[in-house]
């Protein structure tokens, strides 16, 4: 089961659904790659059906669509993970772009213990592992674990607890785009609470909601929706919403618009040499130049032949940002 920390997941009488995730089939494992897809919100304008639990549910998730970026979370070996030594139990690592998040694996009994997490600025090692995953999981699982470690952040040394709860409190059927109807869908949902403190004073606090949304016969969630609250040191609080979806479900078709208007941005000729062009509505904008795995190759306020230059030849995203719109266009090197 895939569970996102902020390095960052009673059957009707008449139609009974059932779904069980298996340690064997859905922990990631060495060598796994899921790749998802940033979807834009934008249409629910009163929020997700985030509130629809229980059996039979029916999640409408049809206006949700993609766009850029990308992101890619490998599963790797913990030894090819940065501050791999301060997780000497770890099975696996998960990464995203330089987020590390440390697992161990354990048979008997069958589940799956987050370790703690490493960015360059921030790392969490965990004494009290969390527990994310007790197998098998099926609609009304529920299971609360206490969290209790060390935590850096830049020079500051402290200690973090708190606790991680796990509930599968919804089991039906998710509504995609093109008239897309998937049965079975079980749903994962994950508080995590966190309270970073040195010599017993709060200095930090995170909380994050996550839903994760599992296809029966799949090992990845379709659709992955979290909510972070972070503040550290007294610094402001940062609040983020993110939402993912599988690309094996969504794509980025659609990117060259984003509330912007075609005739107002163009990038030619396409594909392209050497010489690059851009026509853009605003005189301050920002250009950005992605991979297609999200990885952010270029940020420039002017694009020239000579900023490109380093690129390969391949397919990228063009984005171009400003007070007035977003526009995205695939782009392509010959």
């Amino acid at each position: 089961m895939k569970q996102f920390y902020f390095f960052v997941l009673l059957s009707s009488v008449f139609c009974v659904q059932s779904q069980t995730l298996t340690q064997a089939f859905n922990e990631p494992v060495v060598g796994d790659i899921d790749r998802s897809i940033r979807l834009d919100t934008s249409s629910y304008t009163t929020g997700l059906p985030l509130n629809v639990t229980g059996n039979n549910c029916f999640w409408d998730f049809t206006r949700l669509g993609g766009i850029f970026p990308m992101v890619v979370d490998s599963f790797i070996t913990p030894s090819a993970a940065p501050n791999a030594s301060a997780y000497p139990n770890a099975s696996y690592a998960q990464n995203r772009d330089k987020i590390y998040t440390f697992y161990k694996s354990t048979s008997s009994p069958a589940q799956t213990e987050m370790l703690g997490g490493y960015t360059p600025s921030l790392s969490l090692t965990f004494t009290n592992t969390a527990i994310i995953a007790s197998y098998p999981i099926s609609f009304g699982y529920n299971v609360t674990d206490p969290v209790s470690g060390s935590f850096k952040y830049n020079t500051t040394n402290g200690g973090c607890n708190g606790s991680i709860n796990i509930t599968a409190d919804g089991i039906g059927t998710l509504s995609l785009a093109n008239g897309l109807k998937i049965p079975n869908v079980i749903r994962l949902k994950s508080v995590e609470i966190l309270t970073l403190s040195t010599s017993f004073l709060p200095v930090g606090m995170f909380y994050q909601t996550v839903y994760n949304y599992y296809e029966q016969g799949k090992k990845f969630p379709v659709v992955n929706v979290g909510y972070t609250t972070y503040q550290l040191l007294a610094g402001t609080p940062t609040i983020t919403a993110l939402v993912y979806g599988n690309q094996n479900y969504f794509n980025l078709l659609g990117v060259n618009q984003n509330k912007a208007n075609f005739e107002n941005y163009k990038a030619f000729p396409n594909p392209f040499h050497d010489a690059f062009s851009i026509q853009a509505k605003s005189d301050e904008n920002e250009f950005l130049i992605y991979a297609l795995t999200g990885q952010l190759l270029l940020s420039t306020k002017e694009v020239s032949t000579d900023n490109l230059a380093p690129l390969p030849k391949g397919i990228y995203f063009l984005e171009i940002k400003n007070k007035e719109a977003v526009y995205r266009q695939k782009i392509v090197k010959e």
